[in-house]
């Protein structure tokens, strides 16, 4: 099946628009030139693109990860909220065809999407959401360009982009995931073991080809910087861990352990 095509689902990540769009317009003065803005840019996506489907998904109320989070609080440091965030929330939820996600973020939703639809487009900045298998289209930022529409594979990559003077290490799929686990998360409170950055992280992970080699190499960082590290490594990766599928009860299914060989 060719991507897009005209039953091609955009799917964004609403809660980035909240902020990005609520601080461009801080000083706008009329609520209703933000909302018209806001349309504007969403709508521009189905001409790109040639499909009008789309879902803006939103984060709710209560986040599971509150709860997994037990060596430091989750996002213990929370963002300032833009003039009009609130507004800008309600005309998403209210305007648009949205979803809210209660007890999940925004980002998972994405990924429970991109998982039962394949014929679907992520369409946000977030890297997060790279981890999980589909198409995504990144858009130019103010101080970073367009990353035009491209596949990732569960089986993903990890690259260290050096054509910038600070080496910036970028991936997708499951090497993403443990990537990330080394990396941290310092946004999300999320912390790695200390001394690893891009570089050193692409380094540890580079020569690995399994998921079961990359959670064995992370493991063995672990085991020298933490006290309790399947713990800490567990716990960490379920914070990463975009979900994918809801159990029988509607929980959230963690990450697991590979498989030897796997």
């Amino acid at each position: 099946m060719e991507i897009p095509n005209s039953s091609t689902v955009l799917v964004f990540d609403a809660d980035l628009i909240t902020y990005q769009k609520g601080f461009k317009h801080e000083e706008t003065p009329n609520f209703d030139i933000v909302s018209a803005d806001i349309d504007k840019w969403i709508y521009s996506f189905f001409e790109k693109f040639g499909t009008s489907h789309y879902i803006l998904y939103l984060t709710g109320k209560g986040n599971f990860r509150e709860e997994i989070a037990v060596s430091h609080k989750y996002k213990d440091r929370p963002a300032r909220k833009p003039k009009w965030f609130k507004e800008i929330r309600e005309h998403l939820e209210y305007s648009h065809i949205s979803e809210i996600a209660e007890g999940l973020e925004a980002d998972d939703l994405i990924g429970i999407h991109l998982t039962k639809n394949p014929n679907s487009i992520h369409i946000g900045i977030d890297k997060d959401i790279l981890q999980v298998q589909g198409w995504h289209y990144r858009y130019a930022t103010h101080n970073s360009p367009e990353v035009p529409l491209r596949y990732i594979s569960t089986e993903g990559f990890l690259e260290l982009d050096t054509s910038a003077k600070k080496k910036k290490l970028k991936g997708g799929g499951y090497p993403w995931l443990y990537a990330q686990a080394l990396l941290g998360d310092r946004t999300d409170s999320i912390y790695g073991p200390d001394g690893y950055g891009d570089v050193k992280s692409y380094d540890t992970l580079k020569d690995c080809t399994t998921e079961r080699e990359y959670y064995e190499a992370v493991l063995a960082v672990y085991k020298e910087s933490f006290e309790n590290p399947e713990e800490r490594l567990r716990e960490n990766m379920n914070l990463l861990y975009m979900i994918r599928e809801l159990d029988e009860n509607g929980e959230p299914v963690l990450w697991e352990i590979p498989d030897e060989g796997s």
